[in-house]
């Protein structure tokens, strides 16, 4: 569905440069400031634009970081591909290591704006709670349908939650990816990878 401004009138090139430039400004801001000390004066003064233009496409900065937010979800789909990926004994290892090294892509590219997802959601603002959850919604139900088939097989404990667990697997990996820089003071990025990797071949396959 092509985007509409506030005034309900279709996005053209033109209007989608303006808009892709009020984006920049806001990511740009998020990377030395809290969301709640961004005015729409900045974003504006930081995209060259008016405030004016700023309101034309959106109603407030909170809006624009959800913005944000929707284009790293999009960019995070493609996550699941992993896990239905090979996680024989021979392979789980890469696999995972390669999932691993793909959040942290994600992260490296997103973090300023996914640290504010977080932190929002975790005080529960409904529409960034619900922000993080379209975003790792497939790679939720792709978790969840591996460590199911590992429970079946008798790999996992009983009393172990596929659902649940899946849910964990992906905060592992978002938590390391997100202090991914502070936990590199302590070891080296590859002993970070291996690390978090083994913990994931585990969680996934109970092997």
């Amino acid at each position: 569905m092509p985007l509409t401004n506030k005034l309900g009138h279709r996005i053209g090139a033109r209007g989608e440069r303006t808009r892709r430039a009020l984006l920049d400004a806001v990511r740009t801001l998020l990377e030395t400031r809290h969301l709640g000390e961004i005015r729409v004066a900045d974003v504006a003064t930081a995209a060259g634009l008016s405030p004016t233009n700023f309101y034309t496409y959106f109603k407030t900065v909170s809006e624009a970081v959800l913005a944000l937010c929707d284009e790293a979800a999009q960019e995070a789909q493609s996550l699941a591909a992993h896990i239905d990926g090979d996680w024989s004994s021979e392979r789980a290892f890469g696999t995972a290591r390669g999932l691993i090294v793909d959040v942290l892509a994600l992260w490296e590219r997103h973090g300023p704006v996914l640290r504010i997802e977080h932190e929002l959601a975790d005080k529960g603002e409904v529409p960034f709670a619900e922000s993080r959850i379209r975003r790792l919604r497939r790679l939720h139900l792709a978790l969840e349908r591996r460590i199911a088939q590992a429970h079946a097989q008798g790999y996992h404990p009983a009393g172990l939650n596929p659902r649940l667990a899946s849910y964990e697997t992906a905060s592992l990996i978002e938590s390391v990816a997100a202090g991914f820089q502070l936990m590199r003071r302590a070891d080296t990025a590859d002993a970070i990878l291996d690390t978090t990797a083994h913990i994931v071949v585990r969680l996934v396959t109970g092997r």
